[in-house]
């Protein structure tokens, strides 16, 4: 009973804190709502007895990724807190899409034939390593490539904007 409503605080906090990146027009408001859906992923391992994928997402995503992007934020964007407004376009767009996503996952979970065997759990720490780098190193690498996607678009958020018009100015003499 109270594993349940622990679940359901962490699931729900996670969902709240998703919708909240989502509808916040501050990159520094969606760092803080990342950090606290992170912190609420990594509960729900703990629940689930994942002891050491819990901490460690934790650790590398709350203490590195999240903070990085905070700090890269602060310190490189010129305006304190810049704000993010999309377009009426876009924002249509993006809803068609993920109601597309939504619907293709939710049907994939529905017509998905799940297996009922349960793997070992690992006794030690080089066991999650060989697995990581055996069986599972597929969906490894496709995280690595989701946190190098994650990397490029705080550098392209957080880049200084060029003026694209008006004269250039070079160590105090004015080209036309």
């Amino acid at each position: 009973m109270l594993e349940t409503v622990i679940f359901f605080f962490l699931a729900g906090m996670a969902v709240a804190a998703g919708v909240a990146i989502l509808l916040s027009t501050s990159i520094v408001r969606m760092a803080y709502w990342l950090i606290t859906m992170l912190i609420a992923v990594g509960g729900l391992y703990f629940l689930l007895g994942a002891y050491f994928v819990g901490t460690i997402q934790i650790l590398v995503y709350v203490g590195g990724v999240a903070v990085l992007l905070v700090f890269g934020v602060m310190l490189t964007s010129r305006q304190l807190a810049p704000k993010m407004l999309p377009g009426r376009g876009e924002v249509l767009w993006l809803i068609v899409v993920g109601f597309v996503l939504l619907e293709a996952l939710t049907l994939s979970i529905l017509h998905t034939r799940w297996p009922q065997n349960t793997m070992a759990p690992a006794n030690s720490v080089g066991e999650i390593g060989r697995n990581l780098l055996g069986e599972f190193l597929g969906p490894f690498e496709l995280v690595s490539v989701l946190l190098l996607v994650a990397m490029l678009g705080a550098a392209y958020l957080a880049r200084p904007k060029v003026p694209t018009q008006g004269p250039q100015h070079t160590k105090g003499t004015t080209v036309p």
